[in-house]
């Protein structure tokens, strides 16, 4: 079955910090933890009502929701999460920086494995860096990461 990709809770966060402001469909979230389990909304009610508040873990970032959500509300711990192919193309329309997944090499004539080549408009700069990827995926999310970090 193919699914959609969302980017990294580590890629969100620095989308977040960048200006992305987009509404997506998925977001990053809070998780509730008890002993180290993800626990429900209800389990998390029943600890607290049975005053074991001190059992129970928040961790940002840890949980994708399935609600919508932008960075709009500057919300603390929200945090939107777009689609691989959302983020590139935010990345190109709002920062004019094109992130375009190659085929580095092809594998037994079933696989590809991937690198990223990425384009700054504004200087015109070009940047390969060499990544090797058995999943186009995989690569996308770094150049992502590698452009939020040093080119924006």
């Amino acid at each position: 079955m193919i699914t959609e990709d969302y980017v990294s809770f580590e890629v969100a966060k620095l989308l977040k910090e960048k200006g992305f402001d987009e509404w997506c469909f998925k977001c990053y979230g809070v998780a509730v933890l008890h002993n180290g389990v993800d626990i429900s909304f209800d389990e998390e009610c029943d600890l607290k009502d049975e005053g074991r508040e001190n059992e129970i873990e928040y961790v940002e970032g840890g949980r994708l929701y399935d609600y919508g959500c932008n960075n709009r509300e500057k919300v603390r711990a929200v945090w939107a999460a777009p689609t691989l192919w959302v983020a590139m193309k935010w990345l190109r329309e709002e920062k004019g920086i094109a992130v375009i997944p190659v085929i580095s090499s092809v594998l037994d004539n079933e696989k590809f494995l991937w690198d990223v080549k990425i384009v700054v408009a504004k200087t015109n700069d070009t940047y390969s860096q060499g990544w090797v990827y058995e999943k186009q995926e995989d690569a996308c999310e770094r150049a992502i990461k590698y452009c939020l970090e040093n080119l924006i």
